[in-house]
């Protein structure tokens, strides 16, 4: 059998009860409306763990929740990476795995922070919702379920996100549609693995994670990095009312830049303002450039890695090497 293809793992008696830790943080998924037809009209994060909980079906694993925080997504910061990340390594004696609800809107954010960062040999899961708990159709329950069968299953250690049945890596899984249930997609390629019914498929695993000298304790006070978006016609790069220190560029095409613009950039760069060339685009890399190449990292993923990197004071050739890993 092909040594990257696992079967599923039907549920049965002999599988052994697996103790998973569900950490919540607020999101659509803990949301709830007024009107069960209106599922883009709610409050984010209403819920409290105890009670998403108490609206799953019975199932195998012994389940223990514990509550981060209680937001919209769109709230989410640094600090509270920093809290999951405490409680994932501090827990990870404790626990086969672990779920984490969490808001879409910067699910693929926080997931790749994670996975920046996260130490220990357990599975990580992110879930959400496109649909908030009492409207008609939810899909927040099934995504629950799924998140903590693959947490108890899964082989590979590391931090993952199911949405709408499908397994996703954080490195290339972006957020594609505002409100279907199927909103999440892959730059350059598709899911890694499926659950159905409970029983995990992987059709492959992600490649290892190069090894990186962050901590989570970095994640306090980053280098402050600012994104600017690139259009036709562009006369000016934007002011900004503090200090930067690196900019990431959501370039046109491959990364391209207005000459212009370029003159600019190449002065801060000059300066000592890291700048990182990335597309606007979903989905190619970049590889070529008069500043550090993004690779296949998408604008909101290359912000955070930059800002951990200037947080080491790394110089611009040990950044490239290490954004070329991804």
């Amino acid at each position: 059998m092909d040594k990257n293809f696992s079967r599923p793992m039907p549920k049965t008696p002999l599988m052994p009860n697996k103790k998973i830790l569900i950490l919540t943080t607020g999101g659509t998924i803990a949301g709830s409306g007024d009107d069960h037809l209106k599922g883009s009209s709610y409050q984010a994060g209403a819920l409290n763990g105890e009670t998403l909980l108490s609206l799953l079906p019975s199932i195998q694993e012994t389940l223990e929740v514990q509550e981060i925080a209680q937001i919209d997504s769109v709230e989410i910061t640094p600090h509270i990476w920093k809290m999951l990340l405490e409680s994932l390594h501090s827990k990870a004696l404790e626990y086969d795995g672990f779920v984490i609800t969490h808001g879409t809107d910067t699910m693929e954010e926080s997931a790749f922070a994670l996975d920046l960062l996260y130490k220990k040999d357990k599975p990580v899961v992110l879930v959400g919702a496109m649909r908030p708990s009492n409207a008609l159709g939810s899909d927040g329950m099934k995504n629950l379920c799924n998140g903590i069968a693959l947490a108890s299953q899964s082989p590979y250690r590391g931090v993952m996100v199911l949405m709408n049945d499908k397994i996703y890596n954080p490195h290339t899984l972006y957020k594609a549609h505002t409100y279907n249930l199927d909103a999440f997609a892959s730059r350059n390629g598709g899911e890694i693995g499926y659950v159905l019914d409970g029983c995990v498929k992987f059709f492959y695993h992600p490649l290892p994670s190069i090894p990186l000298p962050f901590e989570p304790q970095d994640l306090e006070s980053l280098p402050k990095v600012e994104i600017v978006y690139l259009y036709a016609g562009i006369e000016e790069l934007p002011q900004f009312s503090h200090k930067v220190d690196g900019l990431v560029i959501a370039g046109c095409g491959a990364g391209n830049i207005p000459s212009k613009i370029k003159s600019s950039l190449l002065q801060l760069q000059d300066d000592g303002i890291k700048i990182l060339a990335c597309t606007r685009g979903s989905q190619g890399f970049v590889t070529q450039s008069d500043f550090i190449p993004a690779y296949g990292l998408s604008v909101p993923k290359a912000r955070i890695l930059l800002a951990l990197c200037l947080k080491h004071s790394f110089t611009q050739e040990a950044i490239q090497e290490i954004f070329s890993h991804f």
